[in-house]
């Protein structure tokens, strides 16, 4: 087909559009979806992708790894139900961790964009299931077994019609099937959204399909993303982060090599796979090196299938960054945001105006379950961010969640529908880094039970030994604590709540940018003030360098 050429209004107008149409399909999901995972902290995500599997758009809102996640995963959708195999009206599904985004609750849903009788295109998205049967969620399984119902790649609709044998066997393995399943048809209803909207489009600029538009977009990006790269010095750059592990330090080593438009990742070195749920498939960790090193390079620039061509991810099979079969990687999140920190540290010489200090990350995510107070058994996701890193010339944010931007359900409605009173949530004192900028500080969160039957809370935190460091003479963030009844817990542990328990977290500080003597002085008087600043801390970590 010869090339359609875009003068630059015509492709703006365009491109607007498509982010138009990815929005709406976001909006639809958000405000069709039951779980609070998704309305309340966006746990999800939408993209639209062309007819050869490459990402075009993604939404202005939507949690930045699973965009990555969707770009590998839709290859292997293709792979396995190629164009002839399907008609207008399916909607395919997996939660294949090694599909998907390293976990069991995180849905794919894949459906093909037909226009004039043929694929033009496909609408995309991932979404958190509060529940997928199994053991609760937590990072204290042995393997992936226990972690629920694993869906193999499938059709949930076809022709339109609802796959009733597949959803009778969700909702025979899930707490809560009503919510399950009905997040599920939000999911379905997303894609409907996109593939009719881009219907409309086609034929209101009378396109055949988004071919040509999808090679300039992609062309475009990719020609901003070399030439960003170009602008970094060409070398090697080696950090290594240790994170607190399970019950032992692991390692995440990173090597980034920068050879004129080419950047490259390699992970070699990172601590073996773990007989824990702490581990990551080797897709998420593509998905969340990728999204620190666009922040780094060009973070103004559309992101789609040609931003993430000069950028090569590798880490060695049987590490926690690329696990394999059935490893438990219910607390994934543990490790793999760890990633951002390795990357900052490496490229902090090279970039030092682009980098923060390190993040509170990985974010605690303790997952609640039991019978609420109106008889209902109840699943959620209690998120709690810690404080971002300082950055070159500002402070850092309090309880600002990074790689992942979640946020938390209100106070009000969580105790509405939890037997759960909310005691505390205020900013952390004595947690944000020194520096000539300082890091935000942690969250204060305390919550106690109010039910006359057990309420079982799946653990998952980190940082409570490897405080977040410091940058250029920064100094470290506070670490974290968790306590239950005053008494502090393991933190990657699954604990019970009887009537009257108190289960308390104070989630990590930021690390600071530059020498804290070369504060401002007002500043500094109001850091006293707000008593947010930690005591100097001992560093754990290794520091960058460069080869």
């Amino acid at each position: 087909m010869k090339r359609r050429a875009y003068d630059p209004v015509a492709l703006a107008v365009h491109w607007n559009r498509l982010i138009a149409i990815v929005d709406e399909a976001s909006a639809t999901l958000l405000r069709t979806a039951f779980s609070r995972i998704v309305t309340d902290a966006w746990d999800f995500t939408c993209a639209l992708f062309d007819e050869e599997g490459r990402m075009i758009a993604q939404p202005t809102q939507g949690l930045p790894s699973f965009i990555g996640a969707l770009a590998t995963a839709v290859e292997h959708f293709l792979r396995a139900f190629p164009p002839a195999t399907l008609a207008p009206g399916d909607s395919l599904i997996t939660n294949d961790p090694w599909i998907g985004t390293s976990q069991l609750n995180d849905m794919v849903l894949v459906s093909p964009i037909f226009y004039k009788r043929r694929i033009v295109g496909y609408a995309a998205n991932i979404a958190h299931s509060p529940d997928v049967g199994g053991r609760l969620l937590s990072a204290d399984s042995r393997e992936l077994f226990e972690e629920g119902l694993r869906l193999p790649l499938t059709k949930l609709i076809e022709r339109g019609r609802p796959n009733r044998t597949l959803f009778e066997i969700i909702r025979a393995n899930v707490r809560v099937p009503d919510i399950v399943v009905g997040d599920l048809l939000a999911q379905e209803a997303a894609n409907t959204t996109m593939i009719r909207r881009v219907a409309e489009f086609l034929a209101s600029e009378d396109l055949p399909d988004l071919t040509s538009l999808s090679r300039e977009i992609v062309g475009r990006s990719e020609r901003a993303m070399r030439a960003a790269v170009a602008r970094i010095p060409d070398g090697t750059y080696r950090s290594a982060v240790q994170t607190d592990g399970f019950d032992a330090p692991l390692d995440i080593r990173a090597t980034v090599t920068v050879a004129g438009t080419d950047l490259a990742v390699d992970f070699a070195g990172t601590s073996l796979q773990q007989e824990m749920g702490i581990n990551c498939t080797f897709n998420y960790t593509y998905a969340e090196t990728v999204f620190p090193l666009i922040c780094i390079c060009a973070p103004d620039s559309p992101i789609n299938g040609g931003t993430l061509r000069p950028l090569r991810v590798s880490a060695p099979d049987g590490t926690i960054l690329s696990a394999t079969h059935p490893a438990p990687l219910g607390g994934r999140l543990l490790v793999s945001m760890y990633i951002q920190c390795a990357l900052f540290r490496a490229l902090a010489e090279a970039v030092p105006d682009r980098v923060l200090a390190d993040c509170a990350a990985p974010a605690w995510t303790p997952v609640v379950q039991g019978i609420n107070q109106h008889g209902q058994r109840f699943v959620d996701i209690v998120f709690l961010n810690g404080g971002l890193g300082a950055r070159p010339d500002r402070d850092g944010v309090d309880v600002l969640g990074f790689p992942g931007n979640l946020s938390g359900t209100l106070v009000e409605i969580f105790e509405n529908e939890k037997p759960m009173l909310v005691e505390r949530r205020e900013l952390a004192e004595g947690t944000a880094g020194r520096g000539r900028y300082r890091g935000g500080a942690g969250l204060h969160f305390v919550m106690r039970s109010e039910s006359g039957t057990p309420i079982t809370v799946g653990l998952r935190a980190d940082r409570l030994v490897h405080a977040a460091q410091g940058l250029r003479g920064g100094q470290a963030g506070a670490p974290g604590r968790v306590l239950l009844n005053g008494e502090p817990q393991h933190p990657k542990r699954t604990v019970v709540l009887r009537d009257g328990d108190t289960l308390s977290f104070r989630t990590p500080g930021g690390g600071g940018c530059g020498d804290p003597d070369e504060r401002d002085p007002e500043r500094a008087e109001r850091d006293q003030a707000d008593a947010l600043l930690a005591a100097p801390p001992v560093s754990h970590d290794a520091a960058p360098s460069r080869a």
